[in-house]
Formats: structure tokens, C-alpha cells, sequence
């Protein structure tokens, strides 16, 4: 199965309940919440999505970098299982940022060759077609893009977990 990106909308009371949990109840308590809120699941596509559009590996995320934040969050609640949150108030430089994005341009840079040199995870960037790969990035992005406005118009929060 590998690892998995999760984004879940989740409320202001949900969320403060989320932070007061210990590490392995957080886990369970997102797993059970994840059956009940709106979610997008992206698959194993998250690293590749923040290397093509950081030029760095999710596992380093960039300061203060709003499509650094698009795929890996902004607020840590568990370092190791790695879960993070974005507060509804931070999603507008997020989404301005992700719906900037020169989609053409990011096509005609994407080298898988690059992802698989970089150790970009999953280990699929040189076994697989490069049009249908960067389809499938394309693809994540727009439904992230699309999500995280509806948690915008919602007043939600995000929960992103990567494990």
C-alpha cells in the first residue's frame, strides 16, 4: 500500500479536540474521523506534487513556502506519523498561490528523471509513462486545489496526513 496522502476538512471544535490528543490516539481518532468528513485522498503522488512544484522532497519542507504548505500542512500535530494542520484563515495565500501555477510550463519542466535522482518516493518515476505521470500529478493538484476552496467556503480547517 505504501504512503498515502490524506487531506481532511475538519471543524474549528474537531480540530482543538485533534491537538489535545496524544500521538496514537490522534492517529485512530483521524482514521475515524476520515470515514465521516470530507476528504481527498491523493495517493502517493504527494511527494512528487511538492517536488515539482518546490524542486525539493516533501521530507524537507520549505519555511514560509505556501506550496510547500499545499502538500505537507503548516502546523505539526505528530512529527512521526507525520500530521499537520492548515487553519482556514491560511488557505488564501495557499490556494492564490497553487491557482498562479503555471500548469504548461510545470509540463514542459516535468523530468522524471529528476524525481527518480532526487529519491522522490514512490520509486516509480522511471517504470511508468512520463505523460501518464504527469497526468496523474495533474490531476492531485486540481483536486487539492478544488478542496481546499471548498474548506475556504466551508470555514474548515485541514488535517493533512502523510504515513
Amino acid at each position: 500500500m505504501g504512503i498515502q496522502a490524506c487531506y481532511m476538512a475538519i471543524d474549528e471544535d474537531g480540530l482543538n479536540h485533534l491537538i489535545d490528543l496524544d500521538e496514537v490516539d490522534l492517529v485512530d481518532e483521524l482514521e475515524e474521523l476520515e470515514e465521516h468528513n470530507d476528504t481527498l485522498d491523493i495517493g502517493k503522488m504527494w511527494d512528487g506534487l511538492h517536488f515539482i512544484l518546490t524542486g525539493s522532497s516533501a521530507s524537507e519542507p520549505l519555511e514560509d513556502d505556501p506550496l510547500s504548505d499545499a502538500i505537507v500542512g503548516i502546523h505539526i500535530l505528530d512529527e512521526e506519523n507525520f500530521i499537520a494542520a492548515i487553519g482556514n484563515n491560511e488557505l488564501p495565500p495557499v490556494i492564490a498561490a497553487l491557482k498562479q501555477l503555471d500548469l504548461v510550463g510545470l509540463k514542459s519542466r516535468f523530468d522524471p528523471q529528476q524525481l527518480s535522482e532526487a529519491e522522490i518516493y514512490p520509486d516509480i518515476w522511471t517504470s511508468e509513462p512520463k505523460n501518464s505521470l504527469y497526468a496523474e500529478l495533474e490531476q492531485a493538484l486540481t483536486e487539492l486545489i478544488n478542496f481546499y476552496q471548498r474548506c475556504l467556503d466551508n470555514n474548515m480547517h485541514v488535517v493533512v496526513s502523510i504515513y
